[in-house]
């Protein structure tokens, strides 16, 4: 890979998570960064993500190893800008009651052990000493506990990036919508923007998230990406201790700050978006309330639903296009707890001309023939 020499200019498409990770971490290096998001830095993905910081069903190893490096990443760069208030790493904890869930929990347990990850089987009073406020029901024998994982507010860690990212020289921004990408012959040379402007580049980064495919098309280039939604419920605010994500029979839930609790019920993103009868937010709310029972009585403040980037295969697309130069994709689910990597191994390949070997199965050649 012919390397981009420090001071060049680089365009990054779209200031999400993964977004404004690689910019930061380009600037830092002495990149001249130019940051363009077409609605509000965090608005998109990012914004309505539940941001479990995990690896726990990321399979194969390859993709599990990865997820595992860039939660050590999240941790250092919680250091490395000033403190991360924005990183909740307290771990979390998981649970089933269903045989074949339960099943499949086990087979995960013994998978994660196998590779060393950080699990441990505890009984459910150690559970509830951890997080006094739940109810684990008489006939769980045991819950899983994952002390390395965790969740992250993805909005202040997006503004600590890109305050950073600015403090390094760069700019930033918001409301421009890229609508082209300037071409010469079999190099990139920058983007133009729907209100006219022209931004050139010696290289473009697309981490347009959702428009990912898009923004590649621009470039005369295919991307097999589809898009899944996925909807988060937030309650008001609560008197409740949790501090943790939980994984309990059929839903999963977090704290979200100021008291309030954002939930998921598995079967919800299936049923409501297709079904006639329309899926009350309130049924959700129930059913983790069985589990979190300070939670009864309280009301539904907000939905959001976040239309999450899926490449077709379900793996990220990471990397440069052969046969362009000067354009460089950086698209996957898991964004959040995947971001911090991609930042550091874009600013690798793009600036030194280093190709990581661990990003072999998920290079974007894959998808073009």
């Amino acid at each position: 890979m012919r390397s981009i020499m420090k001071g060049n200019d680089i365009v990054v498409v779209g200031a999400g998570c993964v977004g404004a990770s690689v910019a930061y971490r380009l600037a830092e290096r002495g990149a001249k960064v130019t940051v363009l998001e077409a609605g509000a830095p965090g608005g998109g993905t990012s914004s309505a993500s539940f941001a479990w910081t995990n690896s726990f069903n990321k399979t194969p190893r390859d993709y599990h190893d990865l997820n595992v490096a860039s939660m050590e990443e999240h941790a250092a760069l919680a250091k490395e800008l000033g403190g991360g208030s924005w990183l909740h790493q307290d771990g979390a904890l998981a649970w089933e009651e269903a045989p074949a869930s339960l099943a499949r929990l086990e087979q995960a347990v013994e998978r994660l052990a196998g590779w060393g990850y950080a699990v441990q089987r505890i009984s459910p009073r150690e559970a509830r000493e951890l997080e006094p406020d739940l109810f684990i029901a008489a006939h769980v024998a045991e819950v899983v506990w994952t002390p390395g994982e965790g969740y992250v507010e993805a909005g202040p860690f997006i503004g600590a990036l890109l305050a950073q990212t600015s403090r390094h020289g760069a700019t930033i921004r918001s409301g421009v919508r890229v609508t082209g990408v300037i071409r010469s012959g079999d190099r990139v040379r920058g983007v133009t923007t729907e209100n006219g402007a022209r931004f050139e580049a010696d290289a473009v980064v697309d981490c347009a998230g959702i428009a990912s495919d898009e923004i590649a098309g621009l470039a005369g280039i295919a991307i097999q990406l589809d898009r899944v939604p996925g909807r988060l419920i937030y309650t008001s605010p609560v008197a409740a201790t949790l501090r943790r994500p939980i994984h309990a029979p059929g839903v999963h839930f977090r704290p979200d700050g100021g008291g309030r609790i954002v939930l998921a019920e598995g079967a919800h993103d299936h049923v409501w978006k297709e079904s006639a009868e329309p899926w009350p937010a309130e049924r959700s709310l129930a059913s983790v309330a069985v589990h979190l029972p300070g939670l009864a009585g309280a009301r539904v403040e907000a939905t959001r639903v976040g239309v999450r980037p899926m490449p077709r295969d379900e793996k990220p697309i990471v990397g440069a296009i052969p046969g362009l130069d000067g354009f460089y994709v950086v698209v996957s689910h898991s964004g959040v707890t995947l971001g911090p990597l991609w930042g550091r191994i874009a600013a690798a390949e793009l600036l030194d001309g280093i190709v990581d070997p661990r990003l072999a199965p998920y290079r974007p050649a894959r998808f073009i023939t």
